[in-house]
């Protein structure tokens, strides 16, 4: 069960019956994205506890959040200390978790590779400055340093940060979004990568900016989100620790409207969605916030169409049940010859003993 004790958005009373899937509304708080408050409800419920949570669909550009958005300061207290134990159940990762992400941070670096033109392949790594916001317990950062990076990342839990820092001798400072790009000097970082964590945040178009702000002039930002879209139960999508939804479109129209321009990302029916993009400044921020992109409203649509006997029949159909059963067992099979997590990432990532 989750606990989200220390982190209560308030929230103004609702009745489920009267916020239905597709109900229009006037939501409590803006879009963050357009600053639009029309919006259509797409959840009245969190999927992980099944308390009472409003998550809307934007009028104007599709963007999905729960409404309303709790401030920057109340999403800093929890996933200080609450966020990683909540959803991992742990204040520091499991061996088979470390596996996981090492595997992870290979496929990630692998398609960024493979979407940049090889711009790696021609570059001396070790003149390369990157930074991993919301590093979890470093697996990313430690491949980038053993490729020869500058690497180094921010990760807002104390214990996911401690454990990078102790157990695998990387720079990864315990600081929030805003504590730890506030350090970096403008224009000096030539990777900024942020995975799974654009989600979880408030105020996302002046965090790119500031991101914008850090990377220098060819410089790249390296994202990955949730498809708010993809196949799954009725209960999974919705819950508060995630403040925002995206699909394909939403995500490249709000990168757009921070001002940044897109040189790859992946297909819209990914169940991850990636994206590449560089810093270009205020001309595409101010058309992309002029345009409408996405008022079709794909995610209400989506969940209208979750339900649980048709997810179950393509589940078994699949034989994901069995499939992911069979690499929980590898994962704890191939995790348990380790030690720690040090000597694991060395042996993935090939690293020769010094």
């Amino acid at each position: 069960m989750v606990n989200d004790a220390n982190y209560n958005a308030p929230m103004t009373t609702f009745d489920p019956t009267s916020t239905a899937t597709g109900t229009p509304l006037n939501a409590h708080t803006a879009c963050p994205c357009c600053g639009e408050r029309s919006a259509q409800v797409i959840a009245n419920k969190d999927g992980k506890t099944g308390d009472a949570l409003l998550t809307v669909s934007c009028n104007r550009c599709g963007l999905g959040r729960i409404d309303p958005l709790p401030s920057d300061q109340e999403l800093a207290d929890w996933y200080a200390t609450q966020y990683r134990q909540a959803y991992k159940s742990a204040v520091q990762p499991a061996l088979r978790h470390v596996l996981r992400a090492g595997r992870n941070a290979q496929w990630r670096w692998q398609w960024l590779c493979q979407n940049t033109d090889a711009r790696w392949s021609d570059t001396d790594l070790r003149s390369q400055r990157s930074l991993d916001i919301g590093s979890s317990s470093g697996e990313f950062v430690y491949l980038l340093q053993t490729l020869g990076f500058q690497a180094k990342g921010i990760e807002p839990h104390a214990g996911y940060a401690t454990y990078a820092q102790s157990m695998l001798g990387i720079p990864v400072n315990n600081s929030t979004l805003q504590q730890g790009l506030a350090s970096e000097t403008a224009s000096s970082l030539d990777l900024i990568s942020m995975f799974h964590v654009l989600e979880h945040l408030a105020e996302p178009v002046a965090a790119l900016r500031t991101i914008g702000g850090k990377l220098k002039a060819k410089g790249l930002l390296y994202i990955e989100v949730p498809n708010a879209t993809r196949l799954c139960s009725p209960d999974y999508m919705f819950f508060r620790a995630h403040t925002l939804y995206f699909t394909g479109p939403t995500l490249r129209h709000l990168l757009e409207t921070a001002g940044f321009q897109l040189l790859a990302q992946s297909p819209d029916d990914s169940d991850n969605l990636s994206v590449v993009a560089q810093f270009v400044g205020g001309e595409g921020a101010e058309s992309a916030a002029m345009a409408i992109t996405d008022a079709s409203h794909s995610l209400v649509t989506a969940h209208r169409a979750r339900r649980w006997l048709p997810y179950l029949v393509q589940q078994l159909q699949d034989g994901q049940p069995l499939r992911k059963w069979r690499t929980r067992q590898e994962e704890k099979r191939s995790a348990a010859q380790y030690a720690n997590g040090l000597a694991l990432l060395d042996d993935l990532y090939g690293k020769k003993a010094a």
